[in-house]
């Protein structure tokens, strides 16, 4: 039968509830429009499209408590803060919100609970009671109602039984007719519908959950989880699913989310908690390491970090004996080879550890059980080493004592290299390695296969570590068999090897590479417009004048990237050269005042680099820029007099300072608003704010300083520039000490005197410089036989 067109309503009170308050609008002061005063600035770039939200297809626990703090209407920053991979971003609140209760509703309709769908749809705005105007001469609200009223005062059913039995008003209709009678009654009934509606809500809610909530797996990608502005940064940075973002932060460490434009340090913090709060369900948890600064990891921290995988190895965590397994018959195959994931790998032979290899001195020994102690080996040669790594370690031991530690870094790089190839590659100790090897081990340098290669620092100590950040290219394919030829060299001079293989192969005519200093300078041009870029930015921002610093102090001395990292102010040198020829230290008076830096290069040899004026007058400036001496505009001398300063690094940190008081330069007279906040930010410790605001950085630390000034003035740069820009986007920080030993010779600088300066053993490294020299004979032959 057809019911009129309020249909009987009042049979169903439920229904009629959720009736009620969807016909009612939502008072405008509780409405949820967006606050543009409150809206986070962290949303940049375009609004999520309907694709993007579709994609977003998970709900998770999180989301159930959030919508359900909505319900009880408890502050919706509160509750992003709490729930939210977002934080207290309320546009990205607003929108989340709208997408669970969308998802809510479709859920709630798929599993044909309509009722579920209709009572979350309503807004917990529309359960709020409006507080009705007082009436005139008194102060009673409508949710005041005398004990007597609502005694004798009848329900909404018992009213329509009786004054509308037929079911002939509507729902509204026959509210108006109930609050014509019973004015004080609305409120009241309200407050217990509202109640009711809630509670029902609350219990939809809890229903669905069991339906619709879904647990994380690595294997979900980013955008089913996360905000979709969120979700397309990380995409852009190559992290598509939970396992992605779990390996980057493994790997990068605490800082990985300066490779996630438009995420920062809070934002990097929410996801790692996120991770966190799910790791029972990821089964997946992030290791301490990767949530510490490498600097503060100690070395126990660092062992315990490191998980054993059948793969390469650094050379600490390479146990060679460990890979010894029976050795196949011929044309059989194993199931643990096919399973490895390194298909190169052949299966381990007996004498894997190198005891029993054809190139070593002690081969006629029997291996394994009738093997002679370690002991009994020592005595016929001068090494201990029982294996290949030991062999290794005890060489770059014995190295380290004459060599600097980033020159011991590169030899164990290439060692640990050669010995992984060996292990997964041919398979076979060092001391079995033919010729044919070295052959083939060149070639796998300049192409190794894609999972030998992770991206430059990754820790060591992870088990994402590899061999490689990128392939070798032909010079550095050449050092590395330079630095094996000395190994090996040096293993049979301590008996370990009867021959060395590498000796065996033919040395690269190094005038091959000598195009290679013409190539990598920086010319004039290229050197102002980099110049032109910082110069004006330096003026009011600490990290551009750190950045221009630098770039000038290498340009005009030559050091190497270790060395300029570990130039100090105890390292400068002040000589006063006296009317009558003579020479005293730094306290003298009269003459010509000298200047110099005392520099520790390669092979720990010191040498004396002089500096020029201008250069002198700019480290001056520079250091009172920062902060460092006593009092504001002191000179050189005087900063250089104070021992206090002496560990001081030329190029430091910078002052941790808050974003809104970004430090800045000044004159060397003025001391600079740079120099005032780094006082401010350690008043209370002078020599705290010395030794932690200005310690020295680690030569990664500067060749990233260099590398962002050419990166960052190459996009810069454009129209005339264009030239200028496409070098800088190719140059590298040891470009600069290319081009001081150009410039210097090309200015008539003699090539004795450039050798001393840049620290080259050799002279004839240095002669590799002479390029301009070459143009100039080129030119006089010109002149002589027409060009």
């Amino acid at each position: 039968m057809t019911q009129p067109a309020g249909g009987k309503h009042h049979d169903n009170p439920a229904v009629a509830d959720v009736t009620d308050v969807e016909s009612r609008a939502v008072p405008a002061s509780a409405a949820t429009a967006p606050d543009s005063e409150r809206v986070s600035r962290a949303v940049r770039g375009r609004a999520p499209t309907r694709a993007e939200w579709e994609r977003r297809e998970y709900l998770g626990i999180d989301h159930f408590a959030f919508f359900r703090g909505y319900l009880e209407r408890l502050p919706l920053d509160k509750l992003a803060d709490q729930y939210l991979e977002t934080g207290f971003d309320l546009r990205m609140a607003r929108s989340t919100l709208l997408w669970i209760q969308e998802r809510l509703v479709a859920g709630a309709r798929r599993a044909q609970d309509y009722r579920a769908a209709r009572l979350l749809a309503i807004a917990p705005e529309q359960l709020v009671l409006e507080t009705a105007a007082p009436a005139s001469g008194g102060s009673a609200t409508a949710t005041t109602m005398p004990q007597a009223v609502s005694a004798r005062r009848p329900s909404l059913e018992e009213f329509a039984e009786a004054h509308d039995p037929d079911g002939f008003y509507s729902q509204r209709e026959l509210l108006e007719l109930f609050a014509e009678h019973y004015p004080e009654a609305i409120p009241d009934r309200r407050a217990e519908r509202n109640e009711r509606l809630r509670r029902r809500q609350v219990a939809a809610l809890r229903a669905l959950q069991t339906l619709l909530a879904v647990e994380p797996a690595q294997h979900h990608h980013c955008a089913g989880w996360f905000h979709p502005v969120l979700a397309r940064r990380l995409e852009h940075a190559g992290i598509v699913d939970l396992a992605d973002l779990f390996d980057i932060i493994t790997q990068r460490g605490p800082r990985w989310y300066t490779r996630v434009r438009g995420l920062g340090e809070t934002g990097a913090k929410r996801l790692q908690q996120w991770l966190a709060d799910h790791a029972d369900a990821l089964k997946r948890t992030l290791p301490a390491y990767a949530l510490t600064p490498r600097r503060q990891l100690t070395h126990e921290a660092r062992c315990a970090a490191r998980q054993p995988v059948d793969g390469v190895a650094p050379l600490e965590w390479l146990v060679w004996p460990d890979f010894a397994r029976a050795h196949p018959t011929s044309g059989e195959s194993t199931s643990a080879q096919a399973a490895s994931p390194w298909p190169e790998r052949q299966i381990v032979a007996d004498g894997m550890d190198g005891i029993d290899g054809t190139a070593r001195t002690d081969a006629r020994v029997p291996i394994r059980a009738s093997a002679p102690s370690v002991d009994a080996i020592a005595i016929k040669r001068p090494t201990r080493a029982g294996n290949d790594v030991e062999a290794v370690k005890a060489w770059l031991a014995a190295m380290a004592a004459g060599l600097s530690p980033t020159t011991v870094q590169s030899y164990r790089q290439h060692a640990e290299r050669l010995l992984n190839w060996l292990a997964f590659v041919r398979y076979r100790p060092l001391a079995a390695m033919t010729v044919e090897d070295c052959t083939a081990y060149r070639a796998f340098l300049a192409a190794p296969p894609a999972h030998w290669i992770a991206p430059r620092g990754t820790a060591r100590f992870t088990a994402a570590w590899r061999p490689f950040s990128k392939p070798l290219d032909e010079p550095s394919v050449r050092l590395s068999m330079t630095v094996l030829r000395r190994m090996c060299s040096w293993l049979c001079a301590a008996q370990y090897l009867r021959f060395n293989p590498f000796a065996l192969m033919a040395r690269p005519r190094s005038d091959v590479f000598d195009t290679l200093h013409v190539e990598r300078v920086l010319t004039d041009k290229v050197w102002d417009a980099l110049e032109t870029y910082w110069r004006p930015r330096a003026i009011h921002n600490a990290s551009a004048e750190r950045t221009l610093f630098a770039l000038q102090l290498a340009r005009t001395t030559g050091l190497r990237l270790a060395e300029l990292a570990r130039a100090t102010v105890g390292d400068l040198r002040c000589t006063v050269l006296t009317n009558d020829g003579g020479s005293g230290d730094s306290g003298g008076r009269g003459g010509t005042v000298l200047w110099s830096l005392s520099v520790l290069g390669k092979g720990r040899r010191r040498r004396e680099v002089e500096l020029a004026g201008s250069l002198v007058r700019r480290i001056e400036a520079h250091l009172n820029g920062r902060g460092i001496a006593a009092a504001p505009g002191s000179t050189l001398r005087q900063i250089v007099a104070d021992p206090a300063l002496a560990r001081v690094a030329l190029i430091g940190r910078l002052p941790q300072v808050p974003a809104s008081r970004t430090p800045v330069t000044a004159s060397a007279a003025e001391g600079g608003p740079m120099a005032k906040e780094a006082q401010e930010t350690t008043a209370e410790n002078p020599a705290k704010r010395r030794m932690s605001l200005h310690a020295p950085l680690t030569p990664g630390a500067l060749r990233q300083v260099i590398a962002s000034g050419y990166r960052r003035a190459a996009q810069a740069l454009g129209g005339e520039s264009a030239q200028a820009a496409s070098t800088l986007a190719r140059a590298t920080p040891h470009w600069l000490r290319h081009t001081f030993g150009t410039h210097a010779l090309e200015h008539g600088a003699a090539l004795e005197v450039v050798q001393k300066l840049m620290g080259h053993a050799s002279i004839a490294t240095t002669s590799k410089y002479l390029h301009p020299e070459k143009r100039r004979r080129a030119a006089d032959m010109d002149k002589v036989f027409g060009g």
